[in-house]
């Protein structure tokens, strides 16, 4: 690709750092619900509300950002919308109002939702879907959620305090907004700006369609894998809850090491290609990890499972970047569609756990991943059919 201006490189430049923050806000709900179970009351099943909350607040901006970008412009609702995490974190730190909770945890799903379909949409729009550069944010976003537990550590058990990581986060967020304002996206160009063409007939697109399901399966396995991941390696194999959450450290650091090599070789290949290949890891180390095989290979599996699933979504974004750049509302339905994923596979293995054991529940992600490599298939196939 040719180089990018100037004017490109300090939206770049800008996106990692909120794409940075985007994976400290999005981990640290998961640390802040704990504290407001322990600083209000709250039960177990309305901690669980507050989560749902939270992801029903993702999915639905997932689509509603594209109307609002059309609408308002896409500079004007990326401020409001990113402006939405600041109200978010500080509502859940005023008091333990139930309904003020809930919707400070609507809030921040509703800017995680947002930000994610934006940023995707702006740096696919000035790198013309470059699969580098798209990896090289999804990285920023890993050390994020990297970052995200030592935040919450620093501010609850070293400060005293667990509101002052909430804080912290807005005034960085603020910053995000300051960075945003000064961004010439017009310019620029992006997927809401333009003679882009509207409606929906990207539906009767195959590749858009193979995408959307791809990423159904992809983002499915990848939530549940983080989010059942502790439970595990604690029911499973009996390990402390210390072993167990530095296994996910473990992935995490893994996933972070796997998208900075898939931004230097992802170029080598094709998009699909590259699906392929890293489905293909995913699925082998998946049926590694939910086999009894020992504790040493488990933990070899949760590397392997980090380093390979790394760089899908973001590959998977570029398999069908032209055309989300071509349909005003591609991303959003995209997003939408694909969000369900992460919904109904983790619910599905909580239902089997509950019935049977963890280990039968977390089995049902083989399935998954198997799905994903089969999508990855007929993705190569329709490639080279496309010439």
């Amino acid at each position: 690709m040719k180089k990018l201006s100037r004017d490109a490189k300090f939206i770049l430049g800008g996106e990692y750092y909120i794409f940075f923050l985007l994976g400290i806000y999005t981990l640290m709900v998961g640390s802040v619900v704990p504290q407001i179970r322990a600083e209000y009351g709250v039960s177990y099943e309305f901690s669980g509300y507050m989560i749902s909350a939270c992801t029903t607040g993702i999915i639905a901006m997932n689509l509603i950002s594209s109307y609002t970008a059309i609408l308002l412009g896409l500079k004007r609702a990326y401020i409001i919308q990113h402006a939405l995490v600041i109200i978010g974190y500080v509502a859940v730190t005023i008091s333990g109002n139930h309904t003020l909770l809930i919707l400070g945890m609507v809030f921040i799903g509703f800017a995680r939702g947002s930000t994610s379909n934006y940023s995707n949409q702006i740096v696919n729009d000035i790198t013309k879907s470059n699969i580098k550069y798209m990896n090289i944010m999804a990285a920023f976003f890993a050390v994020g959620a990297c970052v995200a537990p030592f935040v919450m550590i620093l501010s609850s058990d070293v400060a005293g305090n667990w509101r002052l990581a909430s804080y912290g986060l807005s005034i960085a967020a603020a910053v995000g907004i300051v960075l945003t304002l000064f961004m010439k996206l017009n310019r620029e160009g992006s997927g809401t700006e333009g003679e882009k063409r509207g409606g929906l007939a990207f539906f009767k697109r195959k590749k858009y369609l193979v995408s959307l399901i791809a990423m159904f399966f992809y983002s499915g396995v990848e939530i549940s894998i983080i989010g059942w991941l502790v439970t595990f390696f604690m029911e499973v194999q009996g390990t402390t809850t210390q072993f167990a959450s530095a296994m996910a450290t473990l992935l995490w650091a893994s996933i972070l090491v796997g998208r900075i090599v898939c931004s230097l070789i992802a170029s080598r290949m094709t998009a699909a290609k590259f699906i392929f290949v890293l489905s293909v890891g995913v699925a082998a180390f998946m049926a590694l990890f939910v086999c009894e095989v020992g504790l040493a290979l488990q933990i070899a599996a949760t590397i392997g499972l980090g380093l390979f699933m790394s760089g899908i979504y973001s590959t998977i974004l570029v398999n069908t970047g032209s055309i989300l750049s071509e349909f005003k509302l591609a991303f959003g339905y995209f997003f939408m569609l694909s969000g369900l994923g992460p919904v109904i596979l983790p619910a599905i293995i909580g239902v089997i756990a509950e019935r049977r054991d963890v280990l039968t529940g977390v089995r049902t992600l083989a399935i998954a991943a198997a799905a994903l490599l089969v999508i990855s298939i007929v993705n190569l196939r329709l490639e080279k059919a496309e010439g």
